[in-house]
């Protein structure tokens, strides 16, 4: 049967591509007279200009039929609005193959766009979507209006979808407790939501069909509000058929229907699968699945034994399984996509899922009564309470964000081989009948598992490339002490922040700003060198752990050298004019040519064409990078590969 699951998975997989893929694909390299639809709008680069997703409808006066109705990113667009289409002449490429190439395609994206002339405005889209959308933005105006920030922000997340309100703040905690899912309109909240509407036992025929139909006109309300994103299409496709079954009197199968919804989804999104929030909520799901199929037994005997020991085993079973599954089955998902790894989430998950019901429906009431004057008092009273929940879920992610294991910096590939072999012991002790093992077992591998990654980690220093690909930063780990090498903007300034949390490091020790001109302060460290700061040909040395740092400033740049036990690691930043050539192991770099610096492995996140025709070899990883030296033994480069 899973076998023939799969076949149908991947036969689904091909026809989609064929159908929506590949027509989009065939249109790269090619010029042409276009009328476009904008999807969305986010703020451009250069002032008065926008970046924006475009629909292609016709191109030279020919009408696109359905499936080859592709979108475009365009990097430079005049201010516009969603929904407003446009003629202009077009140059169509093929995405880039960066960090964010398999998101673009996860959100239907398959093609670059470059404007070659003035759009003309050629109307507006009649599209139900639209009006969804900004029937999403004046709910959430309505939810948050009566509100501070930080706790408007969340109820409105929460209940309308919408994170244009979020604070930094806010955000981060959610993300180290591990409750980010509940920002997100999800299968969570759809079945909060629907909860209301849901039939109860013993309901009367009529008046369970009726409930049915409301839920699922509430489902399909949501995933238009919400845009159609890939994890609540899932959610809602999954609670859909669910809804369904009850109006035809058919119990609901939540594995049949997470595969449909999985099915329909690859078919009109091939690269759906891709989009880390679609697995995230796959994983999670069928997480949640597995615990009510392994609750059924112990279900069944509370019922036959029905005294209150076994009850309140059932009630503490039914309460934490489903959760701890939950974060088990995301858990190699968050490691594949590089997602920081909370300790906490279970705790964080078991204070605040009882209160999340109660504040997505007060922000839903608060602001549905603010389309009427007349409602407003209502308003006001739903708006406070959803705010007091909103403040106490907050409070919730900020104290398990503080607490010592919020922030695990789990390796990688070790941690996926961990959890490979503890998945195949399990399923072993399955097979041979001897589950109750398990019990004892499990944490006994785990705690061996922790101490063998925690020896094979020491002493060990991890390089990482970080944040824009033609100005990177450069951050270094080592025995959870941290160098970072910082230039660029306040993009580069958050990339950084984010690998630090990754890391497991709150502050690191030593910071060198590479910047001449420093428009805002570099990310906080316990010293901070600034290389403008430094006479021309001066330089300073310091000590991180076992890395000795050499910070040198030029006439035309600077260059920081890192030596680890005889590697030497250089950054530059500007162009190398030493006098004399000097030879390094390793040369990280972004856009500019280092000039007479020379290194055995070139490191680059943009392909440039003076990197070819020297003696380096060239590892080019345009998704990023880390390089991991274990002092005096080895060194070995991941997350791209060695150009041809």
């Amino acid at each position: 049967m899973l076998a023939v699951a799969c076949l149908l998975g991947f036969a689904v997989q091909c026809a989609g591509f064929y159908l929506f893929v590949a027509p989009a694909f065939a249109l790269a390299d090619t010029r042409a007279q276009a009328l476009v639809e904008v999807t969305s709008v986010q703020p451009g680069f250069v002032e008065d200009t926008v970046r924006v997703r475009l629909r292609l409808l016709e191109l030279d006066g020919t009408p696109l039929g359905v499936f080859r109705r592709t979108l475009a990113d365009a990097a430079l667009f005049p201010d516009c609005e969603p929904g407003q289409r446009f003629r202009v002449e077009l140059e169509l490429s093929a995405l880039t193959a960066d960090e964010y190439f398999y998101g673009s395609l996860a959100d239907g994206v398959c093609l670059e766009a470059e404007c070659l002339d003035t759009p003309v405005e050629a109307g507006r889209s009649d599209d139900l979507l639209y009006a969804a959308r900004r029937l999403q933005a004046q709910l959430a105006a309505g939810i948050a209006r009566y509100l501070p920030r930080a706790e408007g922000g969340t109820l409105a997340a929460m209940a309308s979808g919408d994170r244009t309100r979020l604070t930094d703040q806010v955000t981060d905690d959610y993300q180290a407790a591990g409750m980010s899912h509940l920002l997100v309109v999800s299968g969570l909240h759809l079945s909060l939501l629907c909860g209301v509407f849901a039939p109860a036992r013993g309901a009367g025929a009529r008046w369970r069909r009726l409930r049915y139909l409301l839920a699922i006109a509430l489902v399909v309300f949501m995933m238009a509000l919400t845009g159609f994103t890939p994890s609540v299409v899932r959610a809602g496709i999954a609670a859909l058929i669910t809804y369904a079954g009850g109006l035809l009197l058919l119990a609901p199968d939540p594995l049949t229907s997470l595969g449909v919804a999985a099915l329909l989804i690859s078919f009109q999104g091939p690269y759906a699968v891709c989009d880390l929030a679609f697995q995230l909520s796959f994983a999670a799901t069928l997480g949640v699945a597995v615990a009510n199929v392994l609750l059924q037994p112990l279900r069944q005997r509370t019922r036959e034994k029905g005294d209150i020991g076994s009850r309140l085993a059932a009630g503490a079973a039914g309460l934490v399984l489903p959760t701890l599954l939950a974060a088990a089955f995301t858990l190699p998902v968050q490691l594949l996509g590089g997602l920081p790894v909370s300790g906490v989430s279970l705790l964080a998950n078991l204070l605040a899922l009882r209160f999340v019901g109660a504040a997505v429906i007060m922000g839903m009431l608060a602001g549905l009564c603010s389309f009427s004057p007349w409602l407003d008092f209502a308003g006001r009273a739903f708006s406070l309470a959803g705010g007091l929940l909103a403040k106490l879920l907050n409070a919730i992610a900020a104290f398990c964000a503080d607490l010592p294991l919020a922030r695990l910096p789990l390796p990688r590939e070790y941690s996926l081989v961990c959890f490979a072999a503890l998945v195949l012991v399990i399923v072993a002790a399955v097979r041979l009948k001897c589950a109750r093992w398990l019990w004892g077992a499990l944490p006994a591998l785990v705690v061996l598992c922790v101490l063998w990654g925690g020896f094979l980690q020491q002493d060990m220093v991890e390089i990482s490339l970080v944040g824009s690909g033609t100005s990177p930063c450069v951050v270094a780990v080592e025995n959870g002490q941290a160098l970072v090498l910082f230039r660029g903007g306040q993009s580069n300034a958050e990339a950084v922040e984010e690998c630090l949390g990754e890391m497991g490091v709150l502050l690191p020790q030593l910071t060198v700003d590479l910047r001449a001109e420093p428009a805002f302060p570099a990310p906080e460290a316990e010293k901070t060198v600034e290389l403008a700061a430094l006479p021309v040909l001066g330089s300073q040395k310091e000590t991180v752990c076992d890395i000795m740092v050499t910070v040198v400033r030029l006439k035309t740049g600077g260059l920081v050298l890192l030596e680890i036990a005889g590697c030497r690691v250089a950054v530059p930043t500007g162009r190398m004019v030493t006098g004399t050539p000097l030879r390094t192991d390793y040369l990280l770099t972004g856009n500019t040519d280092p000039g007479e610096l020379s290194a055995q492995t070139l490191v680059t996140r943009v392909a440039r064409d003076w990197q070819a025709g020297r003696e380096w070899k060239v590892y080019y990883a345009p998704r990023g990078v880390r390089l991991l030296i274990r002092p005096g033994r080895s060194a070995v480069l991941q997350g791209g590969r060695y150009a041809l």
